[in-house]
């Protein structure tokens, strides 16, 4: 049943209502013919939340799986997503099926360490990207890339030899940055291969009105570029110079 309709297996089994956007990205992303998924999303809208939930619902639905996420070198970006796997994992019905460690967790079981599992690889060496295939035969094979603004071209070009079994996907999230890269064209001139989602903050219900007033104050305005990559999810037109000196 949750193979077909994955969108469902947030509520059974971990409690949680998802934002109808949310749905539609689980849904497309699991039983959509791209199985690429693409969310340009602002501050606070929940796209690191649906990275989390989604490891855990291949995890428990694909039997065996790997999940395999990556992102900037920066020890922030893993720490965040880690943080929401966590409470992921602690909300979960199978929770007692999880062996949770600080950058692992796999399915308790005789050799599931290496067969079935979730990890995070630093996409700084493109080499830690490669040679990660799917438990059967190349499949069940999902990846997660945070804040993917900051991932350089050549870690896509990397994990691209893992993504041609049945049964392998690729969901892409982060805040927009400058217009180049490969999150720039997921956006533009790859949609052919990539389901999009752009979510602006002002358009979620997680997060206030005073809020969006406050990051307006703090990044100079809402014709900012800064105010329009993190907030609205719009690529700035402005150079990338002019971008660097917001």
């Amino acid at each position: 049943y949750y193979l077909l309709n994955p969108e469902e297996w947030p509520y059974d089994a971990l409690g949680i209502a998802l934002d109808p956007w949310q749905k539609r990205t689980i849904n497309q992303l699991f039983t959509g013919p791209k199985r690429r998924m693409s969310v340009r999303a602002g501050h606070g809208t929940g796209k690191s939340m649906v990275a989390a939930i989604i490891t855990h619902l291949f995890l428990m639905n694909w039997v065996p799986s790997k999940v395999i996420a990556s992102g900037p070198s920066g020890r922030q970006t893993r720490l965040q997503l880690w943080a929401y796997l966590n409470d992921i994992w602690n909300r979960s019905i199978f929770k007692n099926d999880i062996e949770w460690q600080r950058t692992k967790m796999f399915v308790k079981g005789e050799a599931n360490e290496e067969n079935w599992f979730c990890a995070w690889v630093n996409s700084k060496n493109t080499k830690n990207m490669e040679g990660f295939h799917g438990p059967l035969e190349g499949k069940n094979l999902l990846w997660i890339i945070e804040e993917a603004k900051g991932v350089q071209d050549a870690a896509f070009e990397a994990l691209n030899g893992a993504l041609s079994h049945e049964d392998n996907y690729l969901y892409v999230s982060s805040t927009c940055g400058p217009p180049r890269g490969h999150f720039y064209k997921s956006h533009t001139t790859l949609r052919n291969i990539y389901d999009c989602e752009h979510i602006p903050s002002t358009e979620s219900s997680r997060i206030s009105r005073e809020q969006i007033e406050t990051w307006k104050l703090n990044y100079n305005g809402e014709d900012s570029p800064i105010f329009r990559a993190r907030v609205m999810a719009e690529f700035p037109t402005a150079s990338d110079l002019a971008f660097a000196r917001v």
